[in-house]
């Protein structure tokens, strides 16, 4: 049942970022890809299972300003580049010498191998938090995976988000602080 609810969430937020770019979804390729996740993740997060049965994600070769970006400044990660940016995000947390418990995965990245990361606690809680390559501390920013989906959704319907005048998905920082905290009052990110 909770997949489906972050599939609507999901899918809502797609509709929303087609109606800023009508392209959008067809760039992000066709869903199942249930059997290529569970191969690289035998314990899917609901969250991915969500993204990934709807959209096989933004390949890191994608030209297209308008059609590059998940949210300002990252795109969803293609199935195909998933297994490589597992690595990726692991090599950060080695480097950095980050051994946080739990779970951690990438959902969203960007050229400067900075993720946005899937959480799961070692006691079961579930959040989606900002890894900076610099820094490699995770910053809870969204409260839940729901609230990820539910906060972006929002940040179109208040007009967070806009095109700039390259074509390139741009954010008004402001309104986005203060919708970001709104709806995720727990997460540091928002606050500092």
């Amino acid at each position: 049942m909770h997949t489906n609810k972050l599939t609507e969430q999901f899918q809502e937020y797609l509709k929303l970022s087609a109606e800023l770019r009508p392209d959008y979804i067809a760039s992000l390729g066709k869903g199942g890809n249930e059997a290529k996740i569970t191969a690289v993740l035998p314990e899917t997060p609901e969250l991915l299972k969500a993204v990934y049965s709807t959209v096989s994600g933004t390949s890191s070769e994608e030209e297209e300003p308008s059609l590059i970006e998940f949210i300002p400044g990252y795109r969803l990660i293609h199935m195909d580049e998933y297994e490589e940016e597992m690595k990726v995000l692991a090599g950060i947390l080695e480097e950095k010498g980050q051994h946080p418990d739990g779970v951690i995965l990438p959902i969203l990245t960007n050229y400067g191998s900075d993720f946005i990361c899937y959480y799961k606690s070692a006691e079961g809680v579930e959040q989606v938090c900002d890894l900076l390559h610099d820094f490699g501390d995770l910053i809870v920013m969204y409260d839940s995976p729901d609230k990820f989906l539910e906060t972006l959704c929002e940040f179109y319907k208040q007009e967070v988000y806009f095109l700039d005048e390259e074509g390139y998905l741009d954010c008004d920082l402001v309104l986005e602080g203060e919708v970001g905290a709104a709806l995720n009052p727990d997460a540091k990110y928002w606050s500092e």
